[in-house]
């Protein structure tokens, strides 16, 4: 299905705005609210008999722009993001920001990456983002206008937590591959530096359940002695974590397991080098 993405400053068109039911919160009453965490900043809006819009954005994210409701799923069809001039300019023309499909019963329509930092950038110029579908509740076509008023009492806030915010997401320290040199348990600079940063992660997020290691080596050298070494590798990550970095021991595990679980070939340097390893996988 063809989405017809358009950019807000050099390609944008003008729409004729139909005669719609049309929702927006009071212009005597409007409210936006900012909550912030450390992994996640939401700018919201409460709209009246609709539901709410919110420009939202997570660590290692982009930033979006999202209108939800309970009481006007869609229909199968099309909906247009755009920008209106403020109600009491008595504009009727709207520029068109994009046009996506709408799914039957869809009550979340959201706006992602530079069309929803466009999006903000307008509403701080004065112009009121808009939604406008068509909803299996009613005849009309709808229109949901995203208001301006009061939105300079909050927006200082929320840009504060958008620069606060992380630059790397869950899915980027999920995974990490801590690499050895031969027959050592030593961790690496390159290695604390991606330590660190994992933990800091992972105190920011309360979902995070657990955080297995599982340690490796090649195949050189004695059994007995690898056995002694994968163990070490894995320990020596654990107590990095638990004693630089302040984790609680209660969400780590460790396993090792020798040269059997090889990703490269043992028969050279490089493929060696890429097995003696440790794997720290979060998961939530």
């Amino acid at each position: 299905m063809l989405i017809k993405l358009l950019n807000c400053f050099t390609l944008l068109s003008l729409s004729l705005v139909v005669q719609a039911e049309q929702f927006q919160a009071p212009l005597t009453d409007t409210h936006w609210q900012v909550i912030e965490t450390p992994l996640m900043c939401t700018l919201s809006q409460s709209i009246a008999d609709f539901g709410d819009a919110k420009f939202q954005r997570e660590s290692g994210g982009e930033l979006s722009l999202i209108f939800t409701t309970k009481s006007y799923p869609a229909v199968e069809s099309t909906m247009n993001f755009e920008i209106a001039e403020a109600p009491w300019q008595n504009v009727e023309q709207r520029l068109l920001m994009a046009s996506l499909p709408s799914l039957r019963g869809q009550t979340e329509f959201i706006l992602s990456g530079d069309l929803a930092n466009q999006a903000l950038t307008q509403i701080q110029e004065g112009r009121f983002p808009t939604l406008r579908y068509h909803s299996q509740n009613i005849h009309q076509e709808i229109s949901v206008l995203l208001s301006t008023v009061h939105l300079s009492d909050s927006m200082p806030a929320f840009q504060q937590c958008l620069e606060n915010l992380p630059s790397y997401s869950f899915k980027d320290i999920s995974k990490l591959t801590v690499y050895f040199s031969s027959e050592l348990a030593e961790l690496s600079p390159q290695a604390q530096q991606a330590l660190t940063k994992l933990a800091a992660y992972v105190k920011m997020d309360s979902s995070v359940k657990r955080i297995t290691i599982s340690g490796h080596t090649d195949n050189h050298g004695r059994r007995r002695l690898n056995g002694k070494l994968s163990e070490s590798r894995a320990i020596a990550i654990k107590n990095f974590l638990i004693q630089q970095c302040q984790i609680a021991e209660s969400l780590i595990t460790t396993s090792f397991h020798l040269e059997w679980k090889p990703i490269s070939s043992n028969k050279s340097t490089s493929g060696r080098a890429l097995n003696r390893r440790a794997e720290v996988e979060v998961f939530r």
